[in-house]
Protein backbone atom coordinates (compact mmCIF):
# COMPACT_ATOMS: atom_id res chain seq x y z
CA UNK A 1 0.00 0.00 0.00
CA UNK A 2 2.60 2.55 1.24
CA UNK A 3 4.68 1.42 -2.48
CA UNK A 4 1.44 2.27 -4.48
CA UNK A 5 1.51 5.60 -2.85
CA UNK A 6 4.99 6.81 -3.16
CA UNK A 7 4.92 5.47 -6.83
CA UNK A 8 1.90 7.68 -7.70
CA UNK A 9 3.00 10.55 -5.75
CA UNK A 10 6.44 10.28 -7.45
CA UNK A 11 4.81 9.71 -10.99
CA UNK A 12 2.75 12.95 -9.85
CA UNK A 13 5.77 14.89 -9.55
CA UNK A 14 7.65 13.67 -12.14
CA UNK A 15 4.99 14.73 -14.84
CA UNK A 16 4.55 17.62 -13.34
CA UNK A 17 7.85 18.83 -13.36
CA UNK A 18 8.76 17.42 -16.41
CA UNK A 19 6.07 19.64 -17.72
CA UNK A 20 7.22 23.11 -16.68
CA UNK A 21 8.40 25.76 -19.14
CA UNK A 22 11.56 26.65 -17.08
CA UNK A 23 12.84 23.31 -18.10
CA UNK A 24 13.77 24.16 -21.58
CA UNK A 25 15.65 27.26 -20.62
CA UNK A 26 19.92 26.27 -20.86
CA UNK A 27 21.35 26.05 -17.18
CA UNK A 28 23.60 28.44 -17.63
CA UNK A 29 20.68 31.06 -18.34
CA UNK A 30 18.72 30.21 -15.94
CA UNK A 31 21.02 30.42 -13.10
CA UNK A 32 22.10 33.99 -13.41
CA UNK A 33 25.72 34.13 -12.19
CA UNK A 34 26.76 30.48 -11.72
CA UNK A 35 29.57 28.90 -13.67
CA UNK A 36 29.51 25.62 -15.22
CA UNK A 37 31.44 24.05 -12.57
CA UNK A 38 28.85 25.19 -9.75
CA UNK A 39 26.13 24.02 -11.66
CA UNK A 40 27.85 20.39 -12.64
CA UNK A 41 28.55 20.33 -8.89
CA UNK A 42 24.65 20.97 -8.05
CA UNK A 43 24.04 18.36 -11.07
CA UNK A 44 26.02 15.57 -9.27
CA UNK A 45 25.63 16.48 -5.83
CA UNK A 46 21.76 16.16 -6.69
CA UNK A 47 21.95 13.60 -8.60
CA UNK A 48 23.82 10.99 -6.25
CA UNK A 49 21.28 12.27 -3.40
CA UNK A 50 18.39 11.03 -5.76
CA UNK A 51 20.24 7.50 -6.41
CA UNK A 52 21.02 7.14 -3.08
CA UNK A 53 17.88 7.14 -1.49
CA UNK A 54 16.49 5.06 -4.49
CA UNK A 55 19.19 2.50 -3.35
CA UNK A 56 17.60 2.30 -0.22
CA UNK A 57 13.78 2.02 -0.93
CA UNK A 58 14.66 -0.33 -3.77
CA UNK A 59 16.76 -2.40 -1.52
CA UNK A 60 13.98 -2.48 1.26
CA UNK A 61 11.42 -3.12 -1.55
CA UNK A 62 13.51 -6.45 -2.67
CA UNK A 63 14.17 -7.55 0.53
CA UNK A 64 10.32 -7.58 1.40
CA UNK A 65 10.22 -9.43 -2.02
CA UNK A 66 11.99 -12.07 -0.54
CA UNK A 67 10.94 -12.59 2.61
Amino acid sequence: MIIKKFTFLFISLLIISASMPVFARCAVCYTKGLSGASIAVIVIVSSFTVLFFANKFLRKFLDKEKN
